[in-house]
Order: C-alpha cells, then structure tokens, then sequence
C-alpha cells in the first residue's frame, strides 16, 4: 500500500454552508475539492443536487473541484466507482503539492473513504473495532483502497431548527431559479425516464411525480420539505454512528467555522497534536420536537 495522504474533510448535514467553508479554506490553504456527493456526479442535475458552482469562482481566485458533472444522469455510478475516482484524485492533488479538500453530506460516501471500505461484492459484516470494512458492491469491479487518508474532519454545526429553516428558504430559492424546469428538462430533452429520476430521491423524485399528474404543486413542495428535513435528521444519524465508532469529528459552530478551522489545519498541517473536539453529535440531544 502506498503511504497515507494528508486530507481535509468539511462536512455536515445539509444547509449548513459546508460548501462555502471548502472553498475558503481551500484558497487559503491551497487546495483543490472534491466532492462527496453521490448526485452531483451526474451531468444537467445542478439546481436539484445543490452544486452551487458559483461558490468556487466567488471572492478570490477559483477553486478547481473533481467529482462534479463527470457522467451522464442515464449512466451507472455508484459506491466502488466513486471511491475509484476520489482516490484518484486525491492522489492527483497531493501528487501536486497541493491540499485535497473533501467536502460532501454523502455520509456513506465520506465513511467508506475515511475508514477504507473494501468492496468485494460481499455482505458488509458487523462493525469490529481496527477491522477494515467489507461492503456489497454489484456491477463494479472489486476495489481495495491504495492508501490510508490522515483525514482532519470539520463538521459544520447549526441548531436543528435553524436547519429546517434554511432548508425551507433554499427549497423554495431553488423552486424560483428553475428546479422544476431542470427536471423537466432532463426529461424531455436529456431522454431520461420517470423512473430514473424518481430513483435519484428527493427533489427529482418528487418533482417527477409532479410532472406526471400525481401532485399538485403545493403537494409536491411540501412532501418535498419533509422528505429533505427528514433527509438532514439521517444525516445527523449517520454522523453520530461515525463517532461512536471512531471518527473524530471537529464539529464548528457556523459563526465562528472560519478561524476555528484555520487554527486546527493550520496545527494539523504542522503534524502537531490537535485538541479533542469541543462538541461530538452523538452526545447532542436536542429534546422533543414542541411543534
């Protein structure tokens, strides 16, 4: 196996501005994303995924990103063939200097490269500390990982209720620049059937249904908003399961996620031993939900 590569990982679930701290930390630590994302991969599906591509080219030089618009929407990508790819290009970045920033809330996606799944087409076991990780992959070629990643992992941290909120006002921002015409688009134009876009999830699942009669605009927004919602609590789920068994996370408040952050890569970066995260998901409890 190759030696390990040094990565930044910006996560968190979704809403919470992990992009916009990628880019600014990887301009300021000369770095280049890649994205953890299981849709963004896919070609014509910007608005729906959340690309936000503006973000690498806003306030400084632009950001060069991997793993975006790199197949077509009616093409087979999955778990193996992502992390084929995201090995690739970290190996790539490092190979040049530079620092590979992994930003993303696709939170199998993100395990797999962190804790080095290996994926032989077998069941995935039960999880046994320090023992490397088996998952079931069909239609892929095996793959074992070629390098271990000593991986600095920010997570972006908002109160629940202050996510449901921002998922509410992106939801309909994105309604109002054209999220249903770019699924219409996809397919009337692109060729791609129903059924293909209902089994990417969310929005292109329930804009399809939209499309087809079956919801009215109302409905289709709002099961849209409590499937999303719904989205971020498995998000938070999974990032709890990480912790509890062994992914170090550094969780961020949102309003003070630029200098914490830049303090503990700038330590990282220097090999120097970094404090224990001041905040872990798995002991957050939030209470009951009053409305």
């Amino acid at each position: 196996m190759e030696h390990s590569r040094k990565v930044l990982v910006v996560t968190g679930p979704t809403a919470t501005g992990k992009t916009a701290l990628a880019v600014r930390l990887a301009r300021r630590f000369d770095g280049e994303i890649v994205s953890i994302d299981s849709r963004q991969v896919y070609r014509g599906m910007d608005l729906g995924t959340g690309k936000d591509l503006a973000e690498y080219a806003s306030g400084g030089p632009p950001v060069p990103y991997h793993l975006i618009d790199i197949v077509n929407p009616a093409e087979e990508y999955n778990l193996a063939f992502f992390v084929r790819d995201a090995f690739a290009a970290i190996r790539n970045i490092a190979g040049r200097g530079r620092l590979p920033v992994l930003c993303g809330g696709s939170t199998l996606y993100l395990d797999a490269l962190l804790r080095g799944y290996e994926l032989p087409g077998n069941a995935l076991p039960r999880y046994v500390p320090g023992v490397p990780r088996q998952r079931q992959q069909g239609g892929a070629p095996s793959f074992q990982p070629p390098f271990q990643l000593e991986a600095l992992t920010l997570g972006v941290y908002l109160p629940r209720e202050t996510v449901r909120d921002r998922i509410e006002k992106r939801l309909d921002a994105r309604l109002e620049a054209g999220m249903i015409e770019e699924v219409r688009h996809l397919h009337n134009l692109a060729g791609i059937d129903y059924d293909r876009l209902e089994f990417f999830g969310l929005e292109y699942r329930e804009i399809a249904r939209y499309l087809q009669g079956q919801l009215t605009r109302d409905e289709m927004r709002t099961e849209l908003l409590t499937r999303i919602r719904q989205f971020a609590k498995r998000q938070d789920g999974f990032f709890r399961k990480m912790e509890r068994e062994g992914v170090v996370i550094h969780w961020l408040p949102a309003a003070e996620a630029d200098g914490a952050a830049e303090a503990l890569l700038t330590e990282f970066l220097a090999g120097r031993p970094l404090p224990p995260p001041q905040r872990r998901m798995s002991d957050t409890f939030y209470g009951r939900k009053t409305s």
